[in-house]
C-alpha cells in the first residue's frame, strides 16, 4: 500500500441512489508553501457526471450527480523535474435505500500534457475494513478500484492516490476526471439494490462538451 509501484503498462426521481452530503463549493482554491518551498495548489473541484442505473432491467438516467475532488500539485514545475500529484476523492457514502451493498468500486484520474508518470501509491483511507485496492493504468489514466464489498448506508472513504511525475521541457502537465464513456467510467460501482434484490451498475462519466481541470502546473 505505502510502496510506489512502477508500471509501463431515473430521472432526478431516483437521483438517491447516488451520493449525497457533499457540500464543498467548486473550484474552491487555495495555496501552500513546501518544506521545500514548492508553491503548491490545492483544488477542491465538484464534478458533474452523465450517470444511469438499471432498475428492473431499464437504464435510467440520474440527474444531477456530482462529487468532489481535492487535488495537490504544484503551480510550476522546472524543465524535467519531478514533482507529486495527490488525487484524494470526498467520501462515499450509498444511499441504502437504493443500494443493500456495493463492490466493484472505480475512480478514474487522468494526468495528461508533456508529462512522464513514474510510479504511484495509494495513502490512507478510513472505515474500509480490510478492503483491498489496487491502481489500474489505463494509458493517461489511473483508476483506483477495489473488488471488496461495501455495506449500503456506511460511509468510507477510499485511499488517495498519490502519483509521482516527471515534466517535460516545455508546456504544461494538468489534472482531471478520467474515463470518457460509459464504457470506459470516471466513477462507477456495481450494486445490489435494496428493494428488487438485483445487481446493476451504477456509472458515470464527464461530458466531454464540458471538461473538468483539477489542477495546472505550468512547466518553466
Amino acid at each position: 500500500m505505502n510502496k510506489w509501484t512502477l508500471r509501463t503498462a431515473a430521472a432526478a426521481s431516483v437521483a438517491a441512489v447516488a451520493l449525497t452530503g457533499l457540500t464543498t463549493p467548486s473550484y474552491a482554491q487555495t495555496s501552500a508553501t513546501s518544506a521545500l518551498s514548492v508553491q503548491r495548489t490545492t483544488a477542491t473541484v465538484t464534478v458533474p457526471y452523465i450517470s444511469r442505473t438499471r432498475i428492473d432491467g431499464v437504464w435510467t438516467a440520474i440527474e444531477g450527480y456530482t462529487r468532489d475532488y481535492t487535488v495537490t500539485a504544484p503551480a510550476t514545475a522546472s524543465p524535467n523535474g519531478v514533482f507529486g500529484v495527490k488525487f484524494d476523492s470526498a467520501p462515499i457514502f450509498a444511499v441504502p435505500a437504493h443500494n443493500e451493498k456495493l463492490t466493484d468500486l472505480r475512480i478514474a484520474y487522468r494526468i495528461s500534457g508533456n508529462v512522464t508518470i513514474l510510479g504511484y501509491r495509494l495513502k490512507g483511507g478510513s472505515n474500509l475494513g480490510g478492503a483491498h485496492f489496487w491502481v489500474q493504468r489505463n494509458g493517461s489514466d489511473l483508476i483506483v478500484r477495489s473488488n471488496a464489498t461495501f455495506q449500503g448506508g456506511v460511509e468510507f472513504d477510499a485511499p488517495d492516490l498519490v502519483v509521482k511525475v516527471r515534466a517535460g521541457a516545455s508546456g504544461a502537465v494538468t489534472t482531471s476526471p478520467g474515463g470518457s464513456s460509459f464504457a470506459d467510467p470516471a466513477f462507477y460501482w456495481y450494486r445490489k439494490h435494496t428493494v428488487n434484490g438485483q445487481w446493476d451498475p451504477f456509472e458515470n462519466y464527464v461530458d466531454p462538451a464540458s471538461p473538468v481541470t483539477f489542477t495546472t502546473t505550468t512547466i518553466g
